[in-house]
């Protein structure tokens, strides 16, 4: 059984909540909101993961507390807003030995696990341009009302982090360059994106427009291309094609993508079929989580290596570092800005 405690008991906490009692191999011990006494929360014996779905503002000082008391910590995305805070969450995840990880759902996304496969045979040839983006219309709240104040992209995660899981497992980001339409207020915000190996990538924000959802999901290769929104498309040139040539709209598109799902997702998506899981997505992410988080347990209990989540702190800290630093090249009539290592 994985103890857990939520803090932050807003829309996203309530549906964790709703989620998690689904997980028989889970119980919940805590509940509580930022204005009551979340310290002696994390810092109950009995605990094993803290999952903290606060504003953005609050995420810092509870992931520290919670790894300094030997507290796993899981974080709504963005995981914080600062280079600064990404590197503080490094530097007390490596000094505690415990895990920060990045809730970030997209990565679940059936298109993406298919496509994720693909890329990894070598379906697409070379990557050598990826897009997404974080785009359509929000109602008056926080999210607005955030995004006033932000010169550059606030929520680039759900857009970035599934590109950067399409990366060669030798690349990583290195510089961007970013512009916004209006500076300050509502705003669209485009960012553009090198790897080291040279892969460009497209990161779209645009909340306050009548644009309906789309979230790109686009790969292009030298033997293929891939884009989810806003039409599911399918190309393929050559490799493991049947007549040399593929090409594919629609249902087809979309069920030829997901036919590449590895096994280990496929069980997870029928599971979550079959409970009624409103949110594919999220039940996936919960899951792998939570199983990942059994083997944590027993291996640090055994004195054994343990598992690595699949977004952990380094990837919690490069995604979210996006939110600085497309402000910055903003600010700054586009200039380039480099990618922190950490």
């Amino acid at each position: 059984m994985v103890n857990i405690a939520i803090i932050g008991m807003g829309q996203r906490g309530r549906a964790t909540l709703t989620r998690l009692n689904d997980i028989p191999t889970v119980n919940v011990t805590h509940q509580c909101d930022q204005d009551t006494d979340w310290r002696e929360v994390v810092s109950d014996s009995q605990v094993d993961l803290v999952w903290i779905c606060t504003p953005w503002e609050w995420h810092l000082r509870m992931a520290i507390l919670a790894m300094e008391c030997g507290k796993d910590v899981a974080l709504e995305v963005p995981a914080v807003m600062t280079i600064a805070e990404c590197q503080e969450l490094v530097r007390v995840s490596r000094l505690t030995g415990r895990h920060c990880i990045m809730l970030e759902n997209c990565c679940y996304d059936t298109w993406h696990l298919g496509a994720r496969e693909m890329v990894r045979r070598g379906m697409l040839g070379r990557i050598k341009h990826m897009e997404g983006a974080y785009a359509h219309t929000v109602p008056e709240g926080w999210m607005r009302s955030y995004g006033r104040r932000h010169a550059g992209n606030p929520y680039p995660t759900h857009a970035l982090g599934p590109m950067c899981q399409l990366l060669s497992e030798d690349d990583t980001l290195d510089y961007l360059v970013s512009l916004s339409s209006t500076i300050p207020g509502d705003h669209t915000n485009t960012s553009l994106i090198r790897s080291r190996k040279g892969v460009s990538m497209l990161l779209h924000y645009d909340i306050s427009t009548p644009r309906p959802y789309n979230r790109m999901q686009t790969v292009c290769g030298t033997l293929g291309f891939l884009q989810k929104y806003p039409l599911p498309t399918v190309v393929l040139e050559g490799r493991g094609v049947e007549n040399g040539s593929l090409s594919l709209t629609g249902e087809e598109a979309q069920e030829y993508v997901e036919s590449f799902i590895p096994q280990e997702y496929r069980e997870l998506i029928a599971e979550g079929k079959a409970c009624g899981a409103s949110n594919l997505m999220n039940y996936i992410m919960d899951r792998r989580i939570v199983d990942t988080m059994h083997q944590v347990l027993k291996n640090r209990k055994d004195g054994l290596p343990e598992p690595s989540f699949d977004a952990d702190v380094y990837e919690a800290a490069l995604w979210s570092c996006a939110v600085e630093l497309t402000a910055k090249s903003a600010l700054n009539n586009s200039e380039p800005v480099k990618f922190p290592s950490f």
